[in-house]
């Protein structure tokens, strides 16, 4: 009978449940947090709350897609991430509802429970999106682009057993990409998050003005390009010029920070993972022969991979 395994995420912004088979069939569910109009995002207890109201529904639209599918089987082992980083110190409270409900789940159908983190997650997804979309990542180490609304990091990962073996080779010092797109949309009015909106703007515009991150022995400064939107809105910039001027920043920025690995940045695969890399205006500035990209569903926050790691971790199965 087909081994399936069922993985959960609770992160700062989606609440998520997938199903990975043996058979290879990937069967996942997902809801945003609801964010308030001009917010900039939610606060843990608000998140906390969400996660609890809204889990048991995605586990079950997971479950009933599942038991219409071609290969039925039973749940072999659980999975979920329970922090945000495999790291000393590493917490976030929303993580507590998927843990709670996954040990629940484990302990009812009497399989291992495998805790992996929201990071190690976004790796796994990606991986195995872009060998879906056809492009494999070559075994080995490789470097990883973490970039989201509450990330943003390179990375470099070695596959293990469970998950990966993770080092920080730099890192965007004081926001994210996903923060300054989000504060940038947020000025515009857009809602929260902002990229998708944020994006269409940006494909009418025409970016102003030239680009040069500010790169730091350690990583680079996002937040002065907040400042240079407000100064291009003031100076009448038009909105969607301004939004193009955000997404090449952000492009210029990730490849600043790629500089900072040294001969690793041209000799290594680049894995790029989280929701900012789902833009395809990103994906068209740093597409190339090294570059790996997921589908956006797989790029944004999603369970797939916790599912994946709980698999390979308990099967050897990749």
């Amino acid at each position: 009978m087909t081994q399936v395994f069922l993985g959960i995420d609770t992160s700062n912004y989606t609440t998520s449940a997938a199903l990975v088979s043996g058979a290879g069939e990937v069967f996942s569910s997902k809801r945003l947090l609801t964010v308030r109009p001009g917010e900039r995002g939610v606060r843990q207890s608000e998140a906390l709350f969400c996660h609890t109201r809204d889990l048991s529904a995605i586990v079950g639209d997971v479950l009933t897609a599942y038991r219409q599918s071609l290969h039925p089987g039973e749940i072999r082992g659980v999975g979920v991430s329970t922090r945000p980083r495999d790291e000393e110190g590493s917490y976030m409270p929303c993580f507590l509802a998927g843990r709670n409900a996954a040990a629940v789940a484990a302990r009812a159908l009497n399989v291992p429970l495998v805790e992996t983190s929201h990071q190690e997650g976004h790796l796994a997804a990606a991986a195995f999106g872009s060998a879906d979309a056809g492009r494999p990542l070559p075994e080995g180490p490789f470097l990883a682009l973490h970039l989201s609304g509450g990330t943003g990091e390179m990375l470099r990962a070695v596959p293990r057993k469970s998950g990966y073996a993770v080092e920080r080779l730099a890192s965007f010092l004081d926001i994210t990409p996903g923060q300054l797109i989000d504060r940038c949309g947020v000025k515009l009015g857009l809602g929260f998050p902002a990229g998708k909106e944020l994006e269409k703007l940006a494909e009418q515009g025409r970016c102003p003005q030239a680009v040069r991150p500010a790169v730091k022995e350690k990583g680079v400064a996002l937040s002065g390009f907040e400042n240079r939107f407000d100064k291009l809105l003031a100076e009448g910039a038009s909105r969607e010029d301004a939004a193009a001027f955000v997404f090449a920043a952000v492009a210029e920025s990730v490849r600043a920070l790629l500089t900072l690995a040294g001969e690793e940045a041209g000799t290594l695969p680049v894995l790029f993972s989280g929701g900012v890399s789902s833009s395809h205006l990103l994906r068209e500035r740093l597409a190339g022969e090294n570059t790996y990209f997921a589908p956006p569903a797989l790029a944004a926050d999603n369970a797939v991979g916790v599912a994946l790691i709980a698999r390979h971790t308990l099967t050897g199965e990749a």
